[in-house]
């Protein structure tokens, strides 16, 4: 057993890859969202998303009760591996300073010899392309040897779902107890709101979402509705300890100009857009990552005040290696 470059290309999807930076993030329209996953896997927003997910993970797994259980959402879990990753991967791989980082040494770890990890990938042309392993197999590594844990993957792609399925399927998560669950899903915010109602989280649960670039347009609408409910649900069940964590990544494409002025205030005025749903955290909850690398993204995290400080200083250990990339901009508050 083990991956070939075939079925994680299965769908034509990955020749686009390398660009530097997010254009769309994952879980675009269904029959689309493989397409835009793929060109931009491994970019300088996977790059710090990405960073940013394994500090958040790392602290609640040194706090109680997190460290006895956790239990990992994604909304929009993509195929777990990616050829060739993008180019920002490629040179972090390659820079003896960002080698150094802690998404590197995760990288290095998804793809040990396998049962460790996940092996080489055959049929891959290693001078030209590096796999690059996003967030559902990140999530599972670092989860593996927690005694009570889920990863629950959610994703509106038929195609990308069967190739998450052959990635899970490899014997390195052959003790992943109970196996992730790999879920089909027409809207995954909609599907969250709906499991927030029935009480289907607590307080060991982490959420993310990594959706379309919706901040901006008024087709997106309802879209930004749905999220500035379910931060308003995650901000009251962070505070009362019926959520562990949650968090939302945002892109705003190509479009730097719209996006450097989203992010200072005097941007696009639309209902719910990035400055009101930053708005909608209580700022003793609240953390904000904002970079460029390439072009602009952010992360908008909802977690318990008892941690904060130690998350946002963990955040901007793990994402300093990266800095030279970022000189543009980064910033981590409240």
């Amino acid at each position: 057993m083990g991956l070939h470059v075939r079925d994680l290309k299965r769908s034509g999807q990955d020749n686009n890859a390398g660009n530097g930076g997010d254009v769309i993030a994952r879980g675009a329209d269904p029959g689309t969202s493989g397409e835009v996953q793929d060109k931009n896997a491994g970019n300088g927003g996977d790059v710090i998303k990405h960073s940013i997910y394994l500090a958040l993970l790392d602290v609640l797994c040194a706090h109680t009760p997190w460290c006895d259980e956790l239990h990992v959402v994604e909304a929009h879990a993509g195929k777990g591996v990616y050829v060739p990753g993008a180019a920002a991967h490629a040179k972090a791989a390659d820079d003896p300073i960002m080698r150094r980082s802690k998404l590197c040494a995760a990288q290095e770890r998804a793809f040990r010899p396998s049962p460790a990890g996940l092996g080489s990938i055959e049929g891959m042309n290693a001078d030209e392309e590096r796999a690059y392993a996003a967030s559902a197999v990140l999530h599972a590594f670092a989860l593996r040897d927690l005694p009570k844990k889920s990863l629950l993957l959610m994703d509106c792609n038929d195609k990308v779902r069967k190739t998450l399925a052959l990635v899970f399927a490899e014997p390195a998560f052959r003790r992943f107890d109970p196996p992730p669950r790999v879920l089909p899903t027409e809207s995954s915010e909609k599907d969250l709101l709906d499991r927030f109602r029935r009480s289907c989280f607590g307080g060991s649960h982490v959420v993310h979402l990594d959706p379309f670039a919706f901040v901006v347009g008024r087709k997106h609408e309802q879209t930004r509705e749905r999220y500035a409910e379910l931060l308003r649900i995650a901000n009251r069940r962070v505070e009362s300890g019926t959520l562990g964590a949650l968090s939302v990544f945002v892109a705003w494409g190509q479009d730097n100009i719209g996006a450097g002025a989203d992010l200072r205030g005097d941007g696009n005025d639309v209902a719910n857009g990035y400055q009101d749903l930053r708005a909608i955290i209580d700022s003793e909850r609240r953390i904000v990552v904002e970079w460029c690398w390439g072009q602009y993204f952010a992360m908008l995290l909802v977690v318990p005040p008892a941690i904060r400080e130690e998350v946002m200083a963990r955040i901007e250990d793990y994402c300093k290696p990266f800095e030279r990339c970022l000189t543009t901009w980064f910033k981590v508050y409240a």
